[in-house]
């Protein structure tokens, strides 16, 4: 077989493998701007996480909430941090 008739096979085939699968696209668009409408709605908050409160968020142990809600600096439980000796 010759390189020739191997090339104008070889385009041809892509060809019309590009036809079809544009074809399949432009037969799928409709539906999928269907599928995907119900698709983008908003999610509830999750579960897990209870809402802020002045005690802080409940459920779940937020130091810096902790930190920002002491009386006393002793109480807040800082680090010394990366300047301390």
């Amino acid at each position: 077989m010759s390189r020739a008739l191997l090339r104008r096979l070889l385009g041809a085939g892509l060809l019309v493998g590009s036809l079809y699968c544009g074809s399949v696209a432009l037969a799928k668009a409709g539906s999928l701007e269907e599928m995907l409408a119900g698709q983008l709605t908003a999610s509830d908050p999750a579960p897990l996480l209870g809402p802020i409160t002045s005690a802080g968020r409940t459920g779940w142990e937020c130091k810096p909430e902790r930190a920002a809600a002491a009386r006393a600096w002793q109480a807040a439980d800082l680090s010394a941090g990366p300047q301390a000796p």
